[in-house]
Order: C-alpha cells, then sequence, then structure tokens
C-alpha cells in the first residue's frame, strides 16, 4: 500500500456517520484511506458504507463487492427476484447467483463492471493466494449448498466457467486442493484455514451442504 501511497487515516467528522468497518484486505475497523499519487501528490479518499447516498453517489467511494452484493439483495427482495450469496472460502469476496428463467439453473450475476464472477477460478493465477471452496447461501434450503465443482468445471461439464479455461481447470484443482491441505493457511488469500479445518474432518461437498442446509433450517432467515 505504502509503494502506491495508500495509507488509513480517521474518518472526518463529515464522513463519520457513514463510515462502516468490515473487511478488506483483512479486518478494518471504521477507517477511511487516503490515497496520494506520488508522481503528482494529488490525494483522493474513500472508504467502506452500508448507507445507500454513499453507495449510490458515484462521486463518493463506499462500493467494494460487499456493499455492492448488499444493494443487489435489497433490490432482488424488492423485485421478488430469486437471488442467492456466493462465499468463496478463504477469500475476501463474495457475488450473487440469481435463476435463469428459462429452466431455473442458477447463474453467476455479472453486470458492467463486475468481476468476471463465473470465471472465479482464474483469479487464481492473481498471484494472491487461493481459495478452498465456494458456497451457495440461500433463503432456500435446497438453494443452499457447496458448488465448488460448479466454478472448478466450464459450461460444457455443467459448470459456470467459460470453455477457454477447460485446459487450465486441472491445474486449478492442484492448486485449491493444495491450498486446503495447508495447515499454515498462507496458501490462501486471506490467510485463514477455513477449508483447512474441512478437510481435516474428512467433509466433502455432500457434508458440507448438508450443514450448511440444517444451519438455514435452524436458523431461518434475518431481515
Amino acid at each position: 500500500d505504502a509503494e502506491v501511497g495508500i495509507s488509513e487515516v480517521p474518518p472526518t467528522a463529515s464522513e463519520r456517520p457513514f463510515v462502516r468497518d468490515g473487511y478488506y484486505r483483512g479486518a478494518r475497523s471504521a477507517v477511511a484511506f487516503l490515497l496520494r499519487c506520488p508522481e503528482c501528490g494529488d490525494e483522493s479518499r474513500w472508504f467502506r458504507s452500508s448507507d445507500a447516498q454513499v453507495i449510490l453517489n458515484p462521486n463518493r467511494w463506499g462500493r467494494l463487492c460487499g456493499e455492492q452484493e448488499d444493494l443487489r439483495a435489497a433490490l432482488a427482495r424488492h423485485l421478488s427476484v430469486p437471488l442467492r450469496a456466493i462465499l468463496p472460502l478463504d477469500w475476501d469476496h463474495v457475488w450473487s447467483e440469481t435463476r435463469r428463467e428459462a429452466d431455473g439453473a442458477w447463474v453467476a450475476c455479472q453486470g458492467p463492471g463486475d468481476a468476471p464472477a463465473a470465471n472465479f477460478a482464474g483469479r487464481l493465477d492473481q498471484g494472491i493466494g487461493a481459495w478452498t471452496r465456494v458456497i451457495a447461501v440461500s433463503a432456500d434450503v435446497e438453494g443452499t449448498s457447496d458448488v465448488t465443482e460448479e466454478y472448478l468445471s466450464c459450461c460444457s461439464a455443467g459448470g459456470r466457467a467459460d470453455e477457454r479455461l477447460d485446459e487450465e481447470m486441472p491445474r486449478y484443482r492442484e492448486t485449491v486442493s493444495a491450498a486446503r491441505a495447508d495447515a499454515s493457511g498462507s496458501a490462501t488469500q486471506a490467510k485463514t484455514l477455513n477449508g483447512h479445518v474441512l478437510h481435516r474432518a474428512g467433509f466433502g461437498r455432500e457434508e458440507v451442504t448438508c450443514i450448511l442446509r440444517q444451519a438455514v433450517v435452524d436458523h431461518g432467515v434475518v431481515g
């Protein structure tokens, strides 16, 4: 961060009502980020926010994937559009899937400016660490499941990814398997051990899906 001129600073009085804590490259308190261009010295500020007037304002930087998905979920509820959250274990990211009207299949939401969610496996080549599983969480029990296999497969095999990634999939699978087996957590982007714990417990897709669905039954929907 220092190399590109990013530092953490306390929110100003006008920012403070809107700033939220959260996770961005690690757990963060309610801080603002200051970017000072090393070349010209210009400064800009941004912060994470759950407030719609910040998130929807293109002149105020309040959006990361979490805030974007909060908005998407709120709109989906308002419009009665089926939506589920997609969460990669041991990687700091979130996106959504919605049901395709033609056949009821779940498909990744990819609007203008979104990261290519369907090709999430390709992000294993970014050099910032691995993820270990991908889970889908829904208010619908049947929509909640371990969807790792879908994100490690191409469309022709019933997965999400473009066919151009087909030759890379065996290597991506090896990367994910190695990250699960790493007891230090250093192989993952978030430096956490969620996937490793499941690996040590011997839990596969069916067991993880069963646990997730029972959680939906036990805890229901909040809000």
